[in-house]
């Protein structure tokens, strides 16, 4: 199985046979979300990452044995619709979906090889040099730690006991001077580049879906049970709280105080919390907080939070 940083948490352990998976991968696309879905059995998993509400990459393995593309969004629906599972969905930055890509399908420029074999800080000087994307995982057989690279620089780091992304490399130094330790480097194309393929405009989930539930011999419920969950969720007063907070939290990590202060304005303006179900309503309001947030520090990375917004919205009303 995949190390795959789970920070942000939109949800995790969700049953896979109680959802609507062509529903919500079209959800999370046409909401902009950046991060993973990911879908786990016993020696199965697979992942879809997300980047700008793009579907990137769909990759799944079942027995060390890898698909990729429309074989792996078949091989996920079949096990979703015979099997169940669960569902985990993960919000974070593009330049992280970017990371995740590597984790799964980056090309490898050390694979395994041994920590004390390998000239560390020259090689960290190549990534720079050759403004590298990707990521530098050190692991054991009992510990996992990862550096996430963009065009040459550290971005992030992450490790098996984390809650949340980090900005400190200690770990990561403390995983790679364990005994045994050994690395993998794996290299992916930038996210602009990444998001120029996008699935979701290249194969027809619906019918995929269709052709799974068919070659199946496990009666499902084929919407009723979807459309009450969704009417259930709309009317959860404390899921759209918890959204809310979890958009002024994002906007105080980026402006202050006056961030939490902007999305409570401007939501109070828009009618409330509600609009959030609404597309073009949610559309304008993150316009407008857009707007407010350049004019409080136009240096800030607005455009960051606001890709971060997009996928809190669309990862919460998705499932």
């Amino acid at each position: 199985m995949h190390f795959l940083p789970k920070a942000n948490p939109l949800y995790e352990h969700i049953p896979a046979q109680k959802i609507n998976m062509p529903d919500i991968l079209t959800k999370l696309g046409n909401g902009g979300f950046t991060g993973y879905l990911s879908h786990s059995l016993p020696s199965f998993e697979s992942c879809c990452i997300f980047a700008k509400g793009k579907l990137i990459c769909v990759f799944s393995t079942e027995e060390n044995r890898d698909k990729t593309g429309f074989e792996a969004i078949s091989l996920f629906f079949d096990k979703i619709v015979n099997n169940g599972g669960e569902i985990n969905i993960y919000r974070m930055t593009a330049e992280l979906a970017m990371c995740v890509h590597a984790l799964i399908l980056g090309v490898p420029l050390f694979n395994g090889d041994e920590v004390r074999q390998v000239d560390i800080k020259a090689m960290l000087t190549r990534l720079k040099i050759q403004q590298f994307n990707g990521v530098v995982h050190f692991y054991t057989t009992e510990r996992d730690a990862v550096i996430f690279y963009r065009n040459g620089q550290p971005v992030g780091f992450y490790h098996d006991g984390a809650s949340a992304i980090e900005s400190s490399p200690e770990e990561s130094r403390k995983v790679a001077a364990l005994p045994g330790a050994r690395l993998k480097v794996l290299s992916t194309k930038p996210i602009e580049e990444l998001m120029q393929y996008d699935l979701l405009h290249m194969v027809n989930v619906g019918k995929l879906w269709e052709a799974a539930v068919t070659r199946s011999s496990v009666p499902r419920d084929t919407g009723l049970k979807v459309a009450e969950n969704v009417t259930k969720l709309e009317n959860d007063s404390k899921r759209l709280s918890e959204l809310v907070e979890d958009l002024a939290d994002v906007a105080v990590a980026y402006l202050s105080r006056q961030g939490r202060e902007v999305v409570e304005k401007r939501l109070a303006e828009a009618g409330g919390s509600t609009i959030l179900y609404d597309s073009a309503k949610a559309e304008a309001f993150l316009g407008l907080v857009e707007q407010d947030a350049k004019a409080i520090d136009d240096q800030a990375r607005i455009d960051e939070m606001i890709d971060l917004m997009k996928s809190e919205v669309a990862g919460r009303l998705a499932v």
